[in-house]
């Protein structure tokens, strides 16, 4: 490539060129797939098996962006990398109730292909019991589903 500028009838020319990758290094598999809005979850990137740099934890950034608002973008901490797997552990720390598409740059290998690798933002409720009590309250509710903290203060009805 050679770029070629012209100030004031000065003409300067730079010759440069570049490399361009034939194949794209991927981001695979996210585990787990889905998290509460509000409760902190450490989630587990699993990488190509034949990524060709050595993991290093400051050399990634990963970015959760809505799928229906693409100005909400939440920036993910990378906690750890295991090399010999091939994964990263990144800190989700609660956001909107949404789909997320997931942004993967490494330092020297760029934009990683995350295609289809969408997270679930959101706790759904499969079932409540019992389903009649008194009007007058008192009646202890059974609430079954996904996504629910393990302590009841995260889970406010």
């Amino acid at each position: 490539m050679t770029l070629s500028l012209t100030i004031n009838g000065e003409s300067v020319s730079i010759s440069n060129s570049f490399v361009m990758r034939s194949e794209f290094k991927s981001g695979l598999t996210i585990t787990p797939s889905s998290a509460s809005p509000v409760l902190k979850t450490l989630l587990t990137v699993t990488l190509e098996s034949t990524f060709p740099e050595t993991l290093h934890k400051n050399d990634f950034s990963v970015n959760f962006t809505s799928t229906t608002n693409s100005s909400i973008v939440k920036r993910l901490n990378v906690v750890s990398v295991d090399d010999s797997a091939k994964t990263l552990q990144v800190m989700f720390g609660g956001a909107e109730s949404d789909i997320f598409s997931i942004g993967i740059r490494h330092k020297t290998q760029g934009l990683l292909q995350t295609a289809g690798l969408l997270f679930n933002v959101g706790a759904t409720v499969t079932s409540i019991s019992p389903k009649v009590g008194s009007i007058y309250g008192g009646t202890i509710l059974t609430i079954i589903g996904t996504n629910f903290g393990t302590q009841i203060t995260d889970n406010p009805v």
